[in-house]
């Protein structure tokens, strides 16, 4: 993972979970190596819509998971973005 240092780095993790916000399940989870979550939204998104079986699925994601790209990506997936600030 990146640290604030150019150029340098840290070993380290960074868990994402998806969560059922009615039945307090976990629906989805990964474990990746960036220091970030801006890269996460669809992966996130497509896992909890499997999990569920679920055709279209509405996924609600703090501002740290906000990055256009990922937004677009979701477009025709089932999956639907609503971003909070």
């Amino acid at each position: 993972m990146a640290t604030s240092g150019r150029g340098t780095g840290i070993v380290g993790y960074n868990v994402q979970l998806a969560v059922d916000t009615e039945h307090h399940l976990i629906m989805a989870h990964e474990v990746v190596n960036e220091g970030h979550d801006r890269s996460q939204l669809v992966l996130m998104g497509l896992g909890a819509k499997d999990a569920a079986q679920a055709t279209e699925i509405t996924i609600l994601a703090d501002r740290s998971y906000f990055n256009s790209e990922q937004v677009l990506a979701c477009d025709g997936t089932g999956v639907l973005p609503a971003c909070r600030r």
